[in-house]
């Protein structure tokens, strides 16, 4: 029985360390909180592509608006930087390829790139992007797993 827990022991260890790891990394990559997932606003414009690519690169997609509220925070987020970000998806849309999201005179647009207002087909675009990850892989470990991190598994 003691070798049973040892083993699982070991093995929770090696999870809270990799959540760990997830959360300094996170850190060290400015990602920002919002209520579940967390999201990365880069700083520097790539195509479409290079932008799905560097979302993948850190375990994480293009953002996909999924709610009234998740948009709402985006705008604030984003609202004195007046660029263009590549998502995944607008808020009541499928996801898709190329998809711009930009504030306009304050007011989100959402939507498919099918030619930019620089008179570029969006294949040239480049434009700054949005990623989100899930909870677990966020930079804030709640308190209560960091607590269960530390605790071991046996009889008490």
């Amino acid at each position: 029985m003691e070798t049973k827990y040892r083993s699982v022991n070991e093995t929770k260890a090696q999870i809270c360390e990799l959540l760990t790891s997830r959360r300094e990394q996170a850190f060290s990559q400015n990602w920002i909180r919002n209520e579940g997932p967390c999201y990365f606003i880069s700083t520097v414009n790539t195509s479409y592509d290079e932008a799905k690519q560097n979302c993948s690169k850190s375990d994480s997609k293009l953002l996909e608006i999924n709610s009234a509220e998740e948009e709402n925070f985006l705008t604030k987020t984003v609202r004195d930087q007046g660029n263009s970000y590549w998502i995944g998806k607008c808020k009541d849309g499928e996801v898709a390829s190329n998809v711009l999201f930009r504030l306009s005179g304050g007011d989100p647009e959402c939507g498919v790139c099918t030619w930019h207002t620089e008179n570029k087909p969006c294949d040239q675009v480049r434009a700054r992007f949005i990623c989100e990850r899930s909870a677990p892989l966020c930079p804030d470990i709640s308190e209560k797993i960091q607590d269960l991190c530390q605790q071991p598994v046996g009889p008490n």
